[in-house]
């Protein structure tokens, strides 16, 4: 049963199309002070009063910005008090549970009938596809709704903003590109809600900081491992490749998580460009062997050096993934091996000096680039500890990774062939004549 609920207070634009936007995924990113959590709220209460029965879920990454932020929101614009589960009882039967994010496994066998991701860039994609999975409700409008601040070119950059859509499997003709509907906003919208010194005080900021959180942009690289890459830069249009230019592969083997695998190749000033890629999960070797071949037409190349650990066992032999390889017709090495930071600087390194181009069409590789970050440090933690990157979503990454640790020359630029009865000509005749007279006179070591 539905009943039409006011909305508490005067909304602004982006609020009014926030909260009644008719996409299953409507998406709110703003800059601080925006409203942009007000309008997660007013719809989450909007929908548990408008359904009987419903179940709506908020969630967030941390307990305590749940709660001293969201939970502390909700208290003073809604007014309706929550229970010793985090749980908001109405009359009419509907419930909103207040969550953070190590609760999410606990909610496998929930039926929902709506959601709100709280700052969802600090959320994962996976956790997007989990909670979607149990919005499975008979009532409510089962959307599940994104609010997020500006956060580089991460996975709600990727299929809010630029449209770019890889669905999971099953996903395909479930979900489609119209149902992700995108409402940015920033701070100066909603001005007149905000005291004139705090206005003051955003605008004074650092350019860099300035830019993404007062008036809001998704190009920005604080906390990204590849911190001097730079997509107007670094990424190019596709081009024929040169024949006389060395080419060839890096992999880097997974099954639950994707296999990558970029083409690259190395022009006569030594910049490297990646010109291919394959990525794909849940495959077996023997795919990706095939894949491999298909997609052009070299078959040996630089990997994991992990894979080459003989950790498997048939027939009381063991072998491992670079075996198996092999076994399909691709011939794998292993990469140099060294220091995962100094890795990381060198790839920095090629990235500063522009020797390093990846080709518009590899997505997956821009989006793994333009998002792989420093593990955030925890409170307590000794900061003068090296950081480690996330070890997740980086499997172009590491791909690049492992290719640029190779240390490898610029490709050899062929000789000019000297015009036919030209001095030149005569002259390299004349060369190779006394090359070979002077082989006759060594002695024969045979």
């Amino acid at each position: 049963m539905q009943t039409e609920t006011p909305i508490p207070k005067q909304l602004l634009y982006s609020q009014d199309k926030f909260v009644f936007s008719p996409a299953k995924f409507p998406a709110i990113v703003g800059t601080w002070g925006c409203g942009k959590s007000l309008a997660g709220i007013y719809s989450a209460d909007r929908e548990s009063q408008l359904f009987t029965n419903n179940l709506y879920l908020i969630i967030r990454k941390e307990f305590v910005d749940l709660r001293d932020s969201t939970m502390r929101d909700w208290s003073t614009e809604i007014g309706r008090p929550w229970n010793g589960d985090k749980d908001v009882i109405y009359p009419n039967g509907s419930q909103v549970m207040f969550r953070h994010g190590e609760d999410i496994d606990s909610l496998k066998n929930i039926n929902l009938g709506g959601a709100l991701m709280v700052q969802a860039e600090e959320m994962s994609e996976d956790n997007f596809w989990f909670i979607l999975g149990r919005l499975r409700r008979q009532s409510g409008t089962l959307k599940l709704r994104i609010e997020a601040n500006y956060d580089g070119h991460n996975w709600i950059h990727k299929y809010w903003k630029m449209r770019q859509f890889n669905f999971p499997k099953g996903m395909e003709g479930v979900i489609s590109p119209s149902d992700f509907h995108l409402i940015e906003t920033n701070t100066l919208e909603n001005k007149a809600n905000l005291p004139p010194q705090y206005i003051a005080s955003l605008e004074i900021l650092p350019a860099r900081i300035k830019k993404r959180h007062y008036i809001g942009s998704w190009d920005d690289t604080e906390g990204m491992v590849y911190d001097e890459y730079v997509e107007s830069r670094h990424v190019v249009e596709p081009f024929s490749i040169p024949d006389t230019w060395e080419c060839g592969f890096v992999l880097d083997h997974g099954f639950r998580n994707p296999t990558a695998v970029l083409w690259y190749a190395i022009d006569y000033d030594g910049i490297v460009y990646i010109y291919k890629e394959h990525y794909e999960a849940e495959k077996p070797i023997s795919y990706h062997a095939e894949r491999i071949k298909a997609l052009d037409n070299i078959t040996s190349g630089i990997a994991d050096p992990s894979l080459f650990n003989k950790t498997y066992s048939k027939n009381e032999v063991m072998y491992s993934i670079g075996d198996e390889y092999r076994d399909f017709g691709i011939s794998l090495r292993p990469a140099f091996r060294s220091k995962e930071e100094a890795s990381i600087a060198r790839v920095n390194e090629f990235f500063k000096a522009d020797r390093l181009k990846i080709f518009r069409n590899n997505q997956n590789t821009i989006t793994e680039v333009s998002n792989w970050k420093w593990k955030e440090l925890k409170p307590g933690v000794v900061k003068n500890k090296p950081e480690e990157p996330e070890d997740s979503n980086n499997h172009a990454c590491d791909c690049i990774k492992y290719l640029i640790a190779s240390r490898f020359p610029a490709s050899d630029k062929p000789k000019d062939k000297p015009q036919e009865r030209s001095l030149l000509y005569y002259q390299e005749l004349k060369q190779q004549e006394l090359e070979y007279q002077e082989a006759l006179r060594r002695p024969r070591i045979w």
